[in-house]
C-alpha cells in the first residue's frame, strides 16, 4: 500500500510562501539599467491609480519626514473630511473638522466677517507661548490683514510684559504698578484674577501708563489709531484721568464721590422779546459711574490717537488688564503670548471673566499656538496635553460661542543627531498628531505649521537664513514675517473657498 506524503506538499507550500515573503522585504534590484518588479503577493487584490501603480506602495515611496513618523495609531484617527479647499501647489491648507458633511465649517463664521470689516471691528485673538513673543508673526499677520481689509493700530497690549522693551510694534512706558502673571505663580499670582492675557496689574496711587504708536514698521498702520481703550475692573474710589496726544488731561473713569472738575462759562440763549444773548456761568459735575462688583469695564476715547497717556488713583482692589489702539472698522490682531506656557492656564481664566471681555471685545477667529514647551526628546505620548486643551477650546467655546477656533501646530524644533546634522525632535512630530485629533475631537480648524514651514529640519534652514535663531526653536522677526506670510496666504485661500462655496 503506497504511503500518504500530503504532508509533503504542505511543507513544499509552506516554503515556497516564506521565499516569497523574504523576497518581498529585500532592496530593489536593477539589472541592466532596469529596476526589477518587486514581489507582492496581493498585488492582484490592492487598489490601483488610474496608471496601474500599487497606491499603497506610491503612498509609502511619498512618505516625508512628516509622514514617516511613528505615531500612535489612536493619534491619528481622524475622520475624513468632506469638503476640501482647492489647493495651489505648494500649501498647507487649514484642516476644517467642524462638520464633516462640508456645509458648516468652523472657520465660515470668520470668513463671513471678513466681508462686514468696512463696517465694523474685526477681531482675532491670538494665543501662544514665546514663539510669537514681541509680537512676532502676529505683527506681520496684523499689517497684511489691515491692508487688505482695512483696520489700524496695535490691538491689546499688557500693561507690562516681558517684551516690552524689544516690541517693535508699539512703545509702552509704566511707572508704580505691580505685575502678575500666570508663568510666575510663586510671586502671589491669583488665577481666579487674571484677565484674558493671563495676567493683571495692581497700580499703587498715582501710577501712569504711556502707550504710543510707532513709525517704524508700516506707517500708516501702528503711528495712529482711531480709538484707544483702557480694560479694568474697578475697586472703589478708583478715579482715572487720561490725556490724549499730550493735550490737557480729563477724567475717563469715576466711581467715588461726586467731581467737580471746572467751572467754565457757556453761551445760553435766552428767549424773551429782546432775543437777548448772554453769558452764563456753568458748573459741570462728575456723578461716580455704577458698575457691578468684578465687571470688566472698557472706556475708550476717539480721534486720531497717537499718544495716549493715563494717571490712575485710589480704587483698592482695582485690576488692570491692558490697553488697546483699534480702528472703528477692519482689522484687530491681539497678540498674547506668555512664555513657558503650553496655553493650558487658558483654561484656569474664570468662565465669568472671559465673557465680560466676550461683551466689551467680541471676537471672530481665535488662534491656538502651543507646543514648543510641550514636546521633548523622549516622549511619545501627548493624549494628556490634548485632552487638557481640549478643555481649553471648550472652556473658550463658552465664553465665545460666535468666535471661530484654529489650532496652529507645534512648530519645528530641531536638535543634533548622532549623524552630526540638525534634525526634527522626535516629539514634535508626535505631538502634532495629537493636537491634530485634539482639533478633530473638538469641531475646530487645525494648521499644521511644522509641515507648512518645510517639515524636517527647516527651523535650521531658516536658521541659515537668519530667520530663526541658533538654539534652532525660536523664529525672530524674519521669521515672524515668512511665517505670517504663510498664514495669511492660507487664510486668502480659505476666504476664497469660502467665497466659492457661497456665492
Amino acid at each position: 500500500m503506497e504511503k500518504n506524503r500530503t504532508w509533503q506538499s504542505f511543507w513544499l507550500t509552506l516554503i515556497v510562501l516564506v521565499v516569497l515573503i523574504a523576497l518581498f522585504w529585500l532592496p530593489r534590484i536593477s539589472l541592466g539599467g532596469t529596476e526589477l518588479r518587486r514581489v507582492n503577493l496581493l498585488s492582484d487584490v490592492q487598489r490601483l491609480d488610474q496608471g496601474g501603480n500599487n497606491l499603497a506602495e506610491l503612498l509609502a515611496d511619498s512618505l516625508d519626514g512628516y509622514v514617516k513618523e511613528r505615531i500612535d495609531s489612536a493619534a491619528i484617527a481622524v475622520p475624513q473630511l468632506a469638503y476640501v479647499d482647492s489647493v495651489p501647489e505648494g500649501m498647507v491648507v487649514i484642516e476644517d473638522f467642524a462638520d464633516v458633511d462640508g456645509l458648516h465649517r468652523e472657520m465660515d463664521r470668520f470668513y463671513a466677517a471678513l466681508d462686514e470689516a468696512r463696517q465694523r471691528p474685526v477681531r482675532i485673538a491670538y494665543f501662544g507661548d514665546s514663539y510669537i513673543e514681541g509680537d512676532i508673526i502676529t505683527m506681520d499677520l496684523r499689517a497684511q490683514l489691515q491692508q487688505r481689509y482695512g483696520g489700524c493700530g496695535v490691538g491689546l497690549v499688557e500693561i507690562s510684559c516681558i517684551s516690552s522693551d524689544f516690541r517693535r510694534s508699539v512703545i509702552t512706558k509704566r511707572d508704580s504698578w505691580t505685575a502678575y502673571h500666570a508663568n510666575e505663580k510663586g510671586r502671589g499670582f491669583k488665577p481666579a484674577l487674571q484677565g484674558i492675557a493671563g495676567s493683571y496689574f495692581i497700580p499703587a496711587d498715582s501710577a501712569t501708563f504711556e502707550m504710543r504708536g510707532t513709525k517704524s514698521l508700516y506707517p500708516g498702520l501702528l503711528d495712529t489709531a482711531a480709538v484707544a481703550t483702557l480694560y479694568f475692573t474697578p475697586g472703589e474710589g478708583l478715579s482715572i484721568s487720561s490725556s490724549l496726544n499730550r493735550g490737557p488731561a480729563e477724567l475717563l473713569y469715576s466711581n467715588g464721590p461726586a467731581q467737580i472738575p471746572e467751572t467754565y462759562e457757556e453761551l445760553v440763549e435766552v428767549i424773551d422779546s429782546d432775543s437777548i444773548v448772554t453769558c452764563e456761568t456753568v458748573t459741570r459735575v462728575v456723578l461716580p459711574e455704577q458698575q457691578d462688583a468684578g465687571a470688566i469695564i472698557a472706556k475708550s476715547v476717539q480721534g486720531r490717537v497717537g499718544r495716549w497717556n493715563l494717571t490712575v488713583q485710589g480704587g483698592t482692589g482695582s485690576r488692570f488688564y491692558g490697553a488697546a489702539f483699534d480702528g472703528t472698522a477692519g482689522i484687530s490682531v491681539d497678540n498674547f503670548s506668555l512664555r513657558g506656557s503650553g496655553g493650558q492656564h487658558i483654561g484656569k481664566i474664570p468662565l465669568e471673566t472671559l465673557q465680560g471681555f466676550a461683551s466689551v471685545r467680541p471676537y471672530d477667529l481665535i488662534v491656538l499656538h502651543f507646543g514648543l514647551n510641550v514636546a521633548n526628546e523622549k516622549q511619545k505620548n501627548y493624549a494628556y496635553y490634548a485632552s487638557q486643551m481640549g478643555k481649553v477650546i471648550k472652556h473658550l467655546q463658552a465664553a465665545f460661542p460666535k468666535a471661530s477656533i484654529l489650532v496652529v501646530s507645534v512648530a519645528d524644533r530641531d536638535t543634533r543627531g548622532p549623524d552630526g546634522q540638525m534634525h526634527t525632535m522626535d516629539g514634535v512630530r508626535e505631538l502634532l498628531s495629537y493636537e491634530r485629533k485634539m482639533a478633530s475631537d473638538c469641531g475646530v480648524a487645525f494648521w499644521n505649521l511644522y509641515q507648512a514651514m518645510g517639515g524636517d529640519g527647516s527651523i535650521a534652514r531658516m536658521a541659515e537664513k537668519k530667520q530663526a535663531n541658533l538654539d534652532y526653536t525660536h523664529i525672530n522677526f524674519a521669521g515672524g514675517r515668512h511665517l505670517a506670510g504663510l498664514l495669511f496666504d492660507v487664510l486668502m485661500n480659505g476666504k476664497a473657498n469660502y467665497d466659492e462655496r457661497t456665492h
